[in-house]
């Protein structure tokens, strides 16, 4: 892999070369890269009636050695982050008021990057998503409107780099502990009506989990070329490769366990499940390979006074897995897996009419995926041998349509209005236990799943500005989510009570999730250099679908009568002398499930597990002009619970009559420590030195049951600009 990712970076060079193209990481004009005076930010973000949306700039946030979006993220007040190792994938890191990636619409440039989910493929695997090429990341919580279906906790949506007048240079490297490295090239220049945007990376970690090495390489373009005065074309390609190591499980009372590494769980990250042979698993060795691109093209025009956009998008991921055994130390399986090939289109159009700005859209999302073939199999090992898997292009595929209005009804007051359409079809032939026996499947039929429904959606958000610096907000939003690719599937071929008749549960018919979102808030910016802001938010959730494991053939996918979440989100930030600002934010979230009759746990507790009550971040920053910057942050996370059973976490829950017991994840305190300064300047060239330690105090904690989080790590890095 390093042969390949050093083709990347050395095309990158010959091709800014040829162009006559400089480089940057970042397209903000030289004063905005250093004048942090975020009491703008805040107080722009609340005069919208649509939605709560917040702006987090990269380059503020990101640390200076390997840094992702959950990263970049954990501060925000309503997210949940959580992670593995340094660079190690799993499912669900980043949750947008309880609501992970399976329920989040996360876009790059406002095109979907939500994946199929299929053969353990996560539905956004933030581990292969280089930064590069990206300015600022857009949180928007709750579906509150019309321009984003499919969603329940929200919108992340990356913002990028664009070319500006001037080219520009930049390169960076970096180490840290776990003999982590990374570097990275980028850049951008405009020629004409021609623009581009380059970049190429390398990063590799040890991790600070067993077996829990990554390497990827990563490189980005984009280009521009504008016509017509206001139009201007796109065309983006993006290609990942990346190899990730699977954590192995390491106890002290285990033969073979490694006193290098902390005690951990074991995950192999990727599917079809593999049934090792009893007391075995996945050793030391065990990775997999993973290819990814992504292509975009669009168009912007202003079309009889109308704004007019259209996107169209694909993404392809491929995976080569590679599974040792624990027990004889020996590759047992190889397989080649297509776990994702998504494709969707998105048009949109604004115009004002005097205090009016209307808007019209529809998009289209069509998810597919390849099959699994199976290139090695260990004779004698398994006692069922694993069988291949067949393609299934476009299983799920989803249109919406919108009508939106931001009317400004007087200079105090705001008015949202939003109408939104939407509608899925799913249809495909899935092999079904056609009965059971003492709870075992005594067949197998073939169904003819389908799914077609369609929803109607309102929206309707209000701002009110009494007086100078205050503005009060209410926003309210009906809003639906269809069942994913892998629930769709497992609702028909994974568990089915309807069919036992040792079983006297009853499932729903599978449906999709609807509720009624609510929020009411206030911010206030009437002090001078600070800003505050408070919000409640209320979400009912009908037939909120759970996914359980432990049923046999494997698990069950069902919906539950009703969940409830709420929350309250307390924002502080602003400067407080010439060149340090500092922020502080507090969030308490509660969660209340009603109607889930499949789940062991539930006797034990009625809230979602995982979530922290309480979250309290704070920050202090000094930052000068010409770039020297010292930073100081805290993140304290409360108390969580997760249903354990047999010696793993069931996060989802336990299968009804386990001997399952709820398990404490201790609250944590971790402070990050960064420093940047400048040791070379010129008129045309700047050079930076960062230094810093995250996890300052060396913190035990866990952020994912039984993965510990690394320990205290230090880092050096360097910075030119051009």
């Amino acid at each position: 892999m390093k042969f390949r990712t050093c083709i990347l970076i050395v095309a990158t060079l010959v091709l800014t070369g040829q162009s006559g193209i400089s480089f940057s990481e970042d397209a903000y004009p030289e004063e905005d890269s250093y004048t942090l005076d975020t009491v703008t930010v805040e107080a722009q973000r609340e005069i919208s009636a649509e939605r709560n949306a917040e702006r987090i700039s990269i380059q503020d946030e990101a640390a200076p050695v390997i840094s992702t979006v959950p990263d970049i993220l954990k501060h925000t007040t309503g997210l949940d982050v959580q992670g593995r190792s340094v660079l190690t994938p799993k499912s669900s890191q980043v949750r947008i008021r309880g609501f992970d990636e399976r329920r989040s619409l996360i876009m790059l440039d406002g095109r979907p990057l939500n994946g199929t989910g299929v053969m353990g493929g996560q539905f956004v695997d933030w581990s292969a998503l280089s930064l590069q090429g990206w300015e600022a990341v857009d949180v928007g919580k709750g579906a509150f409107s019309a321009k984003y279906g499919n969603t329940l906790g929200g919108t992340i949506n990356l913002i990028p780099t664009e070319p500006g007048d001037d080219p520009a240079f930049s390169a960076h490297t970096g180490f840290k502990r776990y003999d982590t490295f990374s570097a990275g090239v980028s850049g951008s220049g405009k020629y004409g009506p021609l623009g581009a945007q380059l970049s190429a990376g390398y990063t590799e970690t040890d991790g600070n989990l067993r077996n829990s090495e990554a390497e990827r390489a990563d490189f980005g373009s984009r280009f521009y070329w504008s016509w017509g005065g206001d139009g201007q074309i796109q065309a983006g390609f993006r290609y990942t490769d990346g190899d990730f190591n699977m954590p192995v499980e390491n106890r002290k009372n285990q033969a073979g366990y490694d006193d290098a590494y902390p005690e951990s769980g074991g995950s192999y990250l990727i599917g079809p499940g593999i049934k090792f042979p009893s007391g075995d698993r996945h050793g030391d060795g065990s990775f997999y390979t993973k290819e990814r691109y992504e292509l975009d093209l669009s168009v912007r025009k202003k079309i009889a006074g109308t704004d007019s956009e259209l996107k169209l998008y694909f993404n392809n991921e491929d995976r080569e897995d590679t599974v040792y055994s624990y027990d004889l130390d020996e590759i047992v399986l190889k397989r080649e897996a297509t776990p994702d090939r998504s494709w969707g289109w998105v048009t949109r159009f604004s115009r004002m009419f005097g205090e009016h700005l209307a808007g019209f859209g529809a998009d289209g999302n069509y998810q597919g995926y390849g099959g699994s073939t199976y290139t090695f199999i260990r004779d004698d090992y398994f006692s069922k041998a694993p069988t291949d898997g067949n393609d299934e292009a476009d299983g799920t595929r989803w249109h919406g349509v919108y009508l939106d209005d931001q009317w400004a009804l007087t200079r105090q007051l705001d008015l949202y209005m939003g109408l939104r359409y939407e509608q899925y079809y799913g249809d495909r032939k899935i092999d079904a236990v056609a009965g059971y026996r003492n709870r075992r499947p005594t067949g197998y039929e073939t169904v003819e799943a389908e799914f077609d429904e369609n929803t109607l959606l309102p929206k309707l958000g209000l701002v009110w500005r009494p007086v100078g610096g205050l503005a009060l907000h209410g926003r309210f939003a009906r809003a639906t989510r269809f069942p994913d690719n892998p629930a769709f599937y497992w609702y028909y071929g994974g568990y089915r009570p309807e069919v036992d008749p040792d079983s006297d549960l009853v499932r729903k018919d599978l449906t999709f999730e609807d509720a009624l979102q609510y929020e009411v808030g206030l911010s206030y910016t009437g002090i001078p250099n600070l800003s505050l802001s408070l919000n409640y938010y209320y979400y009912d959730v009908d037939d909120y679908i759970r996914w359980i494991f432990g049923y046999s053939p494997s698990r069950v996918v069902y919906n539950i009568d009703n969940v409830e979440f709420q929350g309250i989100e307390l924002d502080a930030e602003g400067k407080v002398w010439e060149d340090v600002y500092v922020f502080a934010n507090f969030t308490w979230q509660d969660t209340k499930k009603e109607g889930d009759v499949l789940d062991g746990s539930n006797a034990l507790s009625d809230e979602l597990s995982e979530l922290p009550e309480y979250k309290f971040n704070m920050g202090v920053k000094y930052q000068r002009e010409d770039g020297a910057m010292a930073k100081l942050t805290l993140r304290w996370v409360d108390d969580r619970q997760v249903p354990y059973l047999r010696g793993s976490a069931y996060t989802d829950g336990t299968a009804v009559g386990s001997d399952v017991t709820m398990k404490n994840m201790d609250d944590f305190i971790t402070v990050d420590v960064l420093c940047k300064y400048p040791v070379w300047k010129t008129d045309a060239v700047r050079g930076f030195l960062t230094a810093g330690v995250e996890n300052l105090f060396d913190e035990d904690y866990e952020e994912e049951f039984d993965f510990p989080a690394p320990g205290q790590t230090f880092s050096i890095g360097a910075e030119i600009r051009f």
